[in-house]
């Protein structure tokens, strides 16, 4: 292996790119937000948003009107933030003036979030701006990738006007690199089934229209020198059409040096390629190596060449075999590829399908069929409509079987297995246990080594689960509140809500739960019924099955005098199948030596404001002490009675409003911590001054989520201390 110098040479460039990010700190920048800028720049690409056209600009120069200081960028991706339409008439290559707002990107604030800041900047973009106002400078074009741009947009539009808009989403996506239209329940499930690869431009969908254009061209068209020659300029021209993502330029790269390997009589080899593509995008985009696409699209190919000498010592097997035979080399090379990749997937998803390789092994035979309609029926249709719409409608038939696929596979047992992020050292483990094994197996061509590796792959992730004595969480769910608590193997939630962030069920509290591992909630304290406490749960109710999260129980307060929104989220959670007890001041929770006691409210209690009768919970780990209070009002804590001091942390009531954390009550509870749950911007102007400045004269250390991102108070094993940190 190392005997091939571009392969030495990629493994150096990954191991000096991972030490820089480490040193400098991951390439953080401090966060600036709001800035009213006028900066001019070079359209170098147009991109298909959800709410219309996005641009990409270069050679940015961009200036702080309010200072005149510059600030320093190189790309910025660019919003209409008005409602005239500012981008309808720019082109790709063209200068423009714009005026705007301009804010760096966020980081991650939540475990299992978005790093949107670092996904950004792996494509070269540091910045985004909302445009007011646009000027179009200069109308120099780039004639060949507007050009392209146009075309993949015309070719979008003939598939929406000859398929179904479901079917045309998903060939889109596969074919011209447009997820605009994609459903976002088509890419989930076929996500869950270990299938999502056949949603991007990856090798599998070059290699078919590389390899059938270069047959085509070779046996019917041109000499072999010139099919070569036309093949790679077609599929140059092709990952630029698709926007040349990761996937895609590392096929074409790849497809290019096999084809030039034939046109020189040389020998092609497949590490070196893949190595080459590597170096060629990591020295464009260093940070690359950190995003999924680039890590999947790479272990996947590794994974067929480590495998590869094993297919060649089972090559007689397979020949002799015929039918049989191949299809054993089709299940080996689909084990191989999902072996490599596994440790990935879990990184990133933490989760994965045991069905994927079955899934693979029925979907895959129908692609060239898939791609090829695809491809020659959104051609034709340009030049025969009713023609084209004809040949489209076999990819209509191969999704619905897809579709069909999918839906058998989530009626199996198991079909989800959830283990949490994996510690690097695991992962680590896990390939030195498969490169050992496949080294073993074949110097040694003993069947019992490849059982034991197997044995120890397949235990690795599953038996070394992410270890939680005890964590408490208060999320970063913008205005609203979400706190999650992990004790042992037991998960617990003290609301679930957000009227600022969507779907803050499927994409904060879900992906947190399933990054330590947690595919059960035991139990859910609902506070009181207001949406921003509530709306995730219910989210997280309806969709169980969907989110692969399970409810075991709900508890709401136990009072006599309730609310229609109460009596509402009542009968929805009983309808969806999950038990709904009541909770009342004097009781208890415990497991091992967890403790969550109510401190209010008592069955009686008769409340003015909804808030009031916010259920507080005092929860005791060892000598940790928390105080929960929901959006509790100062009327709400005088109910709350005599408690004792000394709180390592208090959940700040109502996000720090001014009508929350009395004198009185603060004085009472005097805690160590203080964190207070609050979106940005949010138009109540939490939290309040005055409640922050209790705080500080009390002495109590403030963590706002609105700042730092979700806030971790943690309990470690044999050292009696507390940690507080933020990410």
């Amino acid at each position: 292996m190392f005997r091939r110098p571009l392969f030495a040479v990629f493994l150096l460039q990954i191991l000096f790119i991972g030490i820089w990010y480490h040193i400098s700190g991951g390439e953080k920048t401090p966060p600036q937000e709001d800035i009213p800028v006028e900066c001019e720049g070079r359209v170098g690409e147009i991109r298909i948003g959800t709410s219309g056209k996005v641009l990409v600009l270069s050679d940015v120069k961009a200036k702080n009107k309010n200072t005149g200081r510059e600030i320093h960028t190189d790309q910025c991706i660019v919003y209409d933030f008005s409602d005239k339409l500012l981008f309808s008439n720019s082109k790709i290559g063209n200068t423009i003036h714009i005026q705007g707002v301009y804010s760096t990107f966020q980081t991650v604030s939540n475990p299992g979030g978005f790093d949107e800041d670092l996904y950004y900047k792996s494509q070269g973009i540091s910045a985004k701006i909302f445009a007011e106002s646009l000027e179009i400078v200069n109308n120099r074009l780039d004639p060949i990738r507007h050009g392209l741009f146009l075309l993949r947009q015309r070719a979008m539009e003939q598939l929406l006007a000859v398929m179904e808009e479901r079917d045309a989403g998903v060939l889109g996506a596969m074919i011209l690199g447009e997820k605009s239209y994609l459903p976002a329940d088509r890419k989930d499930q076929f996500q869950k089934t270990g299938i999502g690869h056949l949603l991007a431009i990856s090798g599998l969908h070059v290699s078919l229209l590389g390899a059938g254009l270069f047959f085509f061209l070779r046996s019917y068209c041109l000499p072999m020198r010139q099919a070569v020659v036309v093949t790679v300029v077609f599929l140059f021209l092709y990952g630029q059409f698709t926007g040349f993502p990761v996937a895609t330029e590392q096929a074409v790269l790849m497809m290019a040096c096999g084809l030039f390997a034939r046109y020189t009589g040389r020998c092609y080899d497949a590490l070196s390629a893949m190595a080459l593509s590597g170096i060629i995008t990591l020295l464009q985009q260093p940070l690359q190596l950190f995003q999924c696409g680039f890590i999947l699209s790479y272990t996947a190919i590794a994974g067929i060449v480590l495998f590869s000498p094993v297919m060649e010592k089972l090559g007689p097997y397979f020949k002799k075999n015929g039918l049989r035979g191949r299809i054993l080399q089709a299940v080996l090379s689909s084990v191989s590829v999902f072996m490599v990749t596994v440790p990935v997937m879990l990184w990133f998803f933490y989760e994965i399908s045991p069905y994927s390789i079955l899934a693979n092994l029925v979907v895959l035979p129908l692609l060239s069929l898939l791609v090829g309609a695809g491809v020659f029926g959104c051609i034709l249709s340009f030049f025969w409509k009713a023609a084209g719409g004809f040949l489209l409608s076999t990819v209509h038939y191969i999704l619905r079987f897809y579709e069909m696929v999918c839906l058998a596979v989530e009626e199996l047992p198991g079909r989800s297995v959830v283990t949490g992020r994996p510690a690097p050292e695991l992962v680590l483990l896990y390939y030195v246990v498969l490169v050992g094994g496949i080294f073993l197996y074949l110097k040694c061509e003993k069947k019992w080594i490849a059982t034991v590796a197997g044995m120890l792959l397949a235990g690795i992730f599953f038996l070394f689960p992410p270890d939680v004595p005890f964590l408490y969480m208060q999320l970063d769910v913008g205005q609203g509140d979400c706190s999650v608590i992990l004790c042992g193997e037991k998960t617990y939630l003290i609301d679930g809500g957000s009227t600022t962030q969507n779907e803050v069920g499927k994409y904060v509290i879900s992906k947190c739960l399933k990054y330590f591992g947690r595919s059960q909630i035991d139990a859910v304290f609902i506070t009181h019924s207001d949406a921003d406490h509530t709306n995730g749960i219910l989210e997280l109710a309806v969709n169980q099955k969907n989110l692969g999260i399970k409810i075991e129980k709900i508890i709401m307060p136990g009072i006599q005098k309730i609310d229609e929104g109460y009596k509402r989220l009542y009968r929805s959670f009983r309808s969806y199948n999950i038990s709904v007890n009541r909770m009342k001041k004097g009781d208890v929770l415990s497991c091992q030596e967890l403790r969550i006691r109510c401190v209010h409210p008592t069955p009686e209690y008769e409340w003015e404001s909804e808030n009031d009768y916010s259920l507080t919970l005092d929860i005791t780990y060892r000598d940790l002490r928390i105080l929960a209070t929901g959006d509790l009002e100062q009327e709400g804590e005088t109910a709350v009675g005599d408690l004792r001091g000394g709180y390592d942390l208090l959940k700040v009531g109502h996000h720090g409003s001014k009508t929350s954390t009395s004198q009185e009550f603060l004085a009472m509870v005097s805690p160590r911590y203080a964190v207070i749950s609050a979106g940005k911007k949010n138009r109540y102007g939490h939290p309040s001054p005055e409640t922050v400045k209790k705080l500080r004269n009390a002495g109590v250390r403030i963590r706002n989520t609105m700042e730092c991102g979700a806030v971790f108070a943690e309990w470690r094993s044999g050292k009696r201390i507390y940690v507080f940190r933020e990410k």
